[in-house]
């Protein structure tokens, strides 16, 4: 059975930019998460729905979320609502979708105003244990801090002083689409390692996802141990899973670690970009995002030494 794969939302088109502006300040506000399939879940209610279980994605760069169940857009009182298509992972159309501006919605404590919902009007994400994607709603005003071990979030002000000791801290930079990028030194046979630049997809389940394509920095492992099927925005994607030497992340290694390689933009729209690190990574730390002061900052967690595990 295949999953559900990374959204990765590149631009909404049809129209135009949307800001939120309605925050409250100086207040940290603090939720538990579930953790299933590699995927942070977080809770979001509107107005007096029942709790949806979203997937925390930092591909997802404008605020609001995006519901899959299409039915759930005449079940909840919406605003202005329009037709729109979003594209995202996979080498097929833009998917189509009802969307509402000027909404509100709650996790946990925090209030959102001024969002977007967006309702997708299609099948492909029928059966899903989770109810759709949040992003940049958190991301883009907050310091995000994820911590695994207890399975909480906690969300900070952006100007909000965060002790830093005993942090590694990895430098973000960010593409229009307002993903963040960070550097990896990766090792495919045990060769000196090379210097890859790969942004974070949090939505994703695989550890490190890597793009096979004219003028790569890195050669192609001898053999493939599983074919990996997944599916995105945009239709199907494919792809080859071995297990490689290392990557490093800062000062930490990890080694006997698998990477799953896809043809061309069968994965990624993001042609500068070497690949991408996902959750089966990340979740090995506990997490800080700051995209304010543009860092990353990491600390290892219980679940750091586990092995690296095929995901189908």
């Amino acid at each position: 059975m295949k999953h559900i794969y990374a959204f990765s939302i590149a631009v909404i088109v049809f129209f135009t930019s949307f800001t939120c502006t309605a925050f409250d300040k100086a207040v940290k506000h603090t939720f538990p998460f579930k953790l299933v399939n590699n995927k942070v879940l977080v809770p979001v209610n509107i107005g007096g729905s029942r709790t949806f279980d979203l997937i925390l994605d930092s591909g997802f760069g404008f605020d609001g979320i995006i519901l899959f169940n299409g039915e759930l857009a005449d079940s909840i009182q919406l605003n202005n609502r329009i037709q729109v298509q979003i594209p995202g992972a996979g080498d097929g159309p833009p998917s189509n979708a009802i969307m509402s501006d000027s909404m509100t919605f709650n996790s946990g404590t925090r209030e959102f105003k001024n969002q977007r919902i967006i309702f997708l009007q299609n099948d492909k994400f029928k059966g899903s244990t989770t109810d759709g994607v949040i992003g940049y709603t958190y991301f883009g005003h907050h310091k995000v801090e994820v911590d695994y071990d207890n399975k909480i979030i906690t969300l900070y002000d952006n100007t909000d002083a965060i002790d830093e000791a005993g942090w590694e801290i990895i430098p973000l930079t960010f593409d229009g689409n307002n993903k963040p990028h960070l550097d990896i030194a990766l090792s495919i046979a045990g060769e000196e390692p090379v210097k890859l630049d790969v942004y974070i997809d949090y939505a994703a389940s695989l550890s490190l996802e890597l793009t096979i394509k004219e003028g790569m920095k890195f050669g192609l492992p001898e053999k493939y141990i599983a074919d990996y099927g997944g599916f995105g925005l945009s239709g199907d994607v494919h792809g080859k899973t071995a297990r490689i030497h290392s990557y490093k992340i800062g000062k930490y290694e990890f080694r006997d670690v698998t990477a799953t390689f896809f043809e061309g933009n069968a994965r990624s729209k993001d042609k500068y970009a070497d690949g991408v690190i996902s959750n089966d990574a990340l979740r090995r730390f506990n997490l800080v995002f700051d995209y304010y002061g543009k860092k990353l900052l990491i600390k290892p967690n219980s679940s750091f030494n586990e092995p690296f595990e095929i995901v189908n």
